[in-house]
This record gives C-alpha cells, sequence and structure tokens, in this order.
C-alpha cells in the first residue's frame, strides 16, 4: 500500500473518531446542566419536607398535639419531595430521547 494511501486511511479513520466524540464546549455544557438539574432536586425534595414539617408544626400547635401531626406531614412531604423528583427526572429523560431520536432521523436522511 502507497504511502499517501495508508494516510488517507488514517485521516478517514481519525475523522470517524472525532466525529463520535463530544467537543468540550458541549461537554461543559452537559455538566452544567446535570448540575443543575441536581441541585433542582435537591430543592423539591427539601421545599417538600419543610412545608411538610411547617403544616405540621402548625397543626400541632393549634390543636395541641404536638409531635403526631409534624411527624405524619413530614413524612407526606419527603413523599411528596421524592415523587416530583421522579416526576422531573422522568420529564427530563423523556426530552432527551426525543432529542436522541430526532438527531438519528437528521443522521439518517
Amino acid at each position: 500500500m502507497p504511502k499517501r494511501e495508508r494516510l488517507d486511511a488514517l485521516e478517514e479513520k481519525i475523522s470517524a473518531r472525532r466525529q463520535g466524540q463530544v467537543p468540550p464546549e458541549a461537554q461543559a455544557r452537559v455538566n452544567a446542566n446535570m448540575l443543575g438539574l441536581a441541585y433542582r432536586l435537591l430543592v423539591e425534595i427539601l421545599v417538600g419536607i419543610g412545608v411538610g414539617g411547617f403544616v405540621g408544626w402548625w397543626m400541632d400547635k393549634v390543636f395541641d398535639t404536638k409531635p403526631i401531626w409534624m411527624l405524619v406531614f413530614l413524612v407526606l412531604g419527603m413523599g411528596a419531595g421524592l415523587m416530583n423528583s421522579v416526576r422531573t427526572v422522568n420529564e427530563m429523560r423523556r426530552k432527551q430521547d426525543q432529542a436522541e431520536a430526532a438527531k438519528r432521523r437528521e443522521n439518517e436522511e
């Protein structure tokens, strides 16, 4: 195989590999999006716990039943925060799947 053909073949292999890689700017954007998602999930869980704890504390104060309602609403707040987090993750995953499907269709055409 002549030297020029080997160089052309190597260049094709290198360009094919580079097409599969994510540019550093895009990777930084992906990392920032993931960090934002992590903070969003944390805030949703903490807000659920905080609101549930406050409502339970308020009900205990009104009905004079010290820790009962606060414990009940803390558990409900944890469940609500967790459900919101799961819902958010499912929504993000669905958007990502749609974007990947659109990209595949675009590459097929």
